[in-house]
């Protein structure tokens, strides 16, 4: 199938291809997080808290692509889970810092192999060359949608 000409059917948009693929993913990466009781929307999160501890929500919300209110309710799972502990942040009284728990060491050092394994068997076949071209791709349309965010405020 030819990949995209400029206003062709929904079905040959950009956004439904990549929407299509996304959703494929994560459902394969539930599957396989399956057993560990996580999530792909947790384990991104508690990822990049594991990444870096004392982190704040909003900083989080941003690396990880989530608004708040969907980082509050996914951290609120993860301390139940017993995955995560929030702090007072000292600089600001309505901020709270995020910490990893003892037991995100031992899921991360079983998952993210698992993370990685995924993505090699999704990019098998594909040249270094064409990867480099799908990031550039990437990068270019990700400008775009931020700049289309920026006009229309």
């Amino acid at each position: 199938m030819f990949f995209l000409k400029r206003s062709t059917s929904t079905y040959q948009s950009i956004g439904f291809r990549f929407g299509n693929m996304s959703r494929k993913m994560s459902s394969l990466f539930a599957g396989r997080l399956k057993p560990y009781g996580i999530t792909p929307e947790q384990w991104s999160v508690l990822y990049q808290v594991h990444l870096q501890e004392g982190i704040n929500q909003k900083e989080l919300a941003l690396r990880s692509g989530k608004d708040q209110p969907s980082i509050t309710r996914i951290l609120d799972v993860l301390d139940k889970k017993g995955y995560i502990q929030r702090k007072a942040d000292p600089g600001d009284r309505r901020a709270y810092l995020i910490y990893a728990t003892p037991e995100v060491e031992q899921l991360m050092s079983e998952t993210v192999p698992i993370e990685l394994a995924m993505n090699d068997e999704l990019i098998s076949g594909i040249s270094d060359e064409e990867l480099r071209v799908l990031d550039q791709i990437i990068l270019r349309i990700s400008a775009n949608i931020d700049r289309i965010f920026i006009d229309q405020r």
